[in-house]
């Protein structure tokens, strides 16, 4: 099959570039929708260039595309790792090798010296489709970045339970017990239209900041515009839930989930403080887990860090991939 190199940017090519995510089942991380998100807030106060470099068959659809950031003669894939948990290219499954000559194709025709693709996610294509760049005269370095603990959940609520580590599965229902003695005081529910989301989201970010001081450093005027911009978009194309966990009608918290691939990725939290001593962030994090088995859904991704509830509720480490290319002058 004849492929075609197409270049562009969001305006030309985001449309495509969103049937392509569909069809691939990408990670929402590598959408139109996330990566115009990032670019419309954080690209004026950039440096850098945003290209996206796909490829296109005969009948002029997408089957690969690479979003790249450039900075001088140094390239990366477009993004940043402190929003995205996964970066990189989106592709129809066996078109990666295309795809990755491509990138290299650019690159080299550009200039560069150096390039930092960071956020391959675990089991992917990248990193033996990138490998022919020793061929051509790169060197190639391969590192772990993170991991994104995980959960599989497919077998039901009882397997789950029953796969815990016994330390973890009593610790678990001590921190629950206080939730349970208030029985029909918790509701849980979830937000998933674009006005349900965009109601909420004001107190979801109240709630983060006010939850870990980390956070609400975190949390700038940018960040806010970003998180507000990402929700829309993403929520519109279906790829958002956000749970509210209530006690007594009161909103006690929150967590902000992506859905892909049939799992559900918990992207970020909070809770009231005034409702710690009931463990509500912990217990907010156990319902989600129920409701996705109860959706049918195959595991639960807890994405970026090693933070202990992690473990508690079953995580398994999933490495997150870097490479670093390099050529003589880089």
């Amino acid at each position: 099959m004849s492929l075609t190199v197409v270049r562009g940017g969001f305006a030309e090519l985001s449309e495509r570039w969103s049937a392509l995510s569909r069809s691939a089942e990408a990670m929402p991380f590598s959408t139109p929708e996330f990566g115009q998100a990032w670019w419309s807030v954080f690209g004026e106060s950039s440096t850098a260039e945003v290209e996206l470099l796909g490829l296109e068959n005969g009948s002029g659809e997408l089957v690969g595309l690479a979003p790249l950031k450039r900075c001088g003669t140094h390239w990366s894939f477009a993004g940043d790792h402190e929003v995205s948990d996964y970066l990189g290219p989106a592709a129809m499954r066996g078109q990666e090798p295309a795809l990755a000559e491509a990138v290299l194709d650019r690159l080299e025709d550009a200039g560069a010296l150096t390039a930092e693709f960071r956020g391959l996610e675990p089991g992917s294509a990248w990193v033996d489709a990138f490998a022919v760049a020793i061929v051509r005269g790169w060197r190639l370095d391969v590192s772990d970045e993170a991991v994104c603990p995980t959960v599989e959940i497919g077998h039901g609520w009882d397997d789950y339970v029953a796969s815990l580590r016994s330390r973890d599965r009593r610790e678990v229902r001590r921190k629950l017990r206080p939730l349970r003695q208030l029985r029909g005081a918790v509701a849980f529910e979830a937000a998933e239209t674009p006005d349900e989301v965009a109601g909420r989201m004001p107190e979801f970010m109240a709630m983060m900041a006010d939850s870990r001081g980390d956070k609400a450093v975190f949390l700038t005027d940018e960040m806010r515009a970003f998180f507000k911009r990402l929700t829309e978009s993403l929520s519109e194309a279906g790829l958002l839930r956000l749970y509210v966990m209530s006690i007594s009608g009161e909103a006690a918290a929150m967590v902000l989930c992506f859905v892909a691939r049939n799992q559900l990725l918990l992207y970020n939290s909070g809770y009231d403080p005034k409702f710690r001593e009931l463990s509500a962030g912990l217990g907010s994090k156990v319902l989600c887990i129920r409701d996705a088995v109860e959706r049918g859904m195959s595991s639960v991704n807890f994405l970026r860090g090693d933070e202990p509830y992690k473990y508690e509720l079953g995580g398994r480490d999933a490495v997150v991939r870097r490479m670093r290319l390099t050529r003589e002058g880089g």
